[in-house]
């Protein structure tokens, strides 16, 4: 939800406070991302999910978890809207008008004749979706001038058969097997005190003397004799490089070091910038977010704008 930034780690320091005019929202404009998402949820697991618990020691519910992020969903509107007039960044005149499109048809279909969201303007609900384009083309700026890149070489996953023993001779006999081409898993099988055969490797996380070893392996290849804990080690390489595997672990590293960057940054920002919250308004708002609108809700639209071009 929100703005896609996993916001568990963000210091408790940050707090909103929604009538100072520090989010400077109306009630009922709070409401259009909080029953936005309350509503996906619903639709995707239906409405007994709210009861279930999430931790059930800690006496957690999905209702308690939607709250929570709901809280971070503010927590980072606020700092990236201030971070993006920090770093002087807007909106273009065409990211404005599609904004503003989205808008309407939020407004047309879900709020104009709404009880529940009485009171609301045309206005004000354009400010809501303007305010979630510049959050999100902030966090997109502020990554590609900030984090790097994931290289091919960094996420490189290789797959091998491995052999593990704990007698040196028998490691030797076992290279010059393998070198004589006699099948890896078999050997495998019958000798090695490792009953793990087939791996995946992530090479970037191995130990510099394995790395320099195993990286240099082309499909079929044999490993020289490596030690680790005690044992000698012989790998056969099976796949160079496990491109499926590569694409998937690139990105997960790309989503790791962009929340690392985004949460130093919260971090960083309120410890001079505190933000306070306004506990009984948040709870109202909470509370009353779980009715249906008829239309597309919020994030729904942007989705399907292909995320406002950005």
């Amino acid at each position: 939800m929100g703005c896609g930034i996993k916001t568990e780690n963000i210091s408790e320091n940050i707090k909103i406070n929604l009538t100072d005019n520090k989010l400077g929202y109306s009630y009922a404009q709070m409401l259009i991302p909080a029953v936005s998402e309350s509503q996906i949820i619903t639709n995707t697991y239906s409405a007994s999910i709210w009861d279930s618990y999430i931790d059930r020691d800690k006496n957690i519910t999905y209702k308690d978890n939607f709250y929570n992020d709901l809280k971070n969903y503010y927590k980072e509107l606020v700092v990236l809207k201030k971070l993006a007039g920090k770093n002087n960044i807007t909106l273009s005149e065409s990211q404005k008008s599609d904004a503003l499109k989205l808008s309407k048809t939020f407004y047309d279909e879900n709020a104009a004749n709404s009880e529940e969201f009485k009171g609301l303007s045309q206005e004000e609900c354009d400010n809501v979706f303007l305010d979630y384009f510049l959050v999100m083309k902030a966090k997109k700026e502020l990554i590609a001038k900030n984090v790097k890149e994931v290289s091919e070489s960094e996420a490189r996953i290789m797959d091998f058969n491995v052999i593990e023993v704990s007698d040196y001779n028998l490691a030797t006999d076992l290279l010059n097997r393998l070198n004589n081409g006699e099948n890896c898993v078999k050997l495998a099988t019958q000798f090695s005190e490792n009953s793990d055969i087939s791996r995946s490797v992530e090479l970037n996380n191995e130990p510099e003397d394995i790395k320099s070893a195993l990286g240099v392996l082309e499909d079929g290849g044999v490993s020289p004799i490596l030690t680790n804990k005690g044992k000698y080690i012989l790998y056969k390489c099976v796949k160079s490089n496990d491109e499926e595997a590569t694409k998937k672990n690139k990105e997960k590293i790309k989503n790791e070091r962009e929340s690392a960057y985004l949460l130093n940054m919260y971090n960083d920002f309120v410890k001079s910038n505190p933000i306070d919250i306004n506990d009984s308004e948040f709870d109202k708002v909470c509370k009353n977010a779980f009715f249906t609108i008829a239309g597309k809700d919020f994030f729904t639209l942007w989705a399907e704008d292909n995320n406002g071009g950005l």
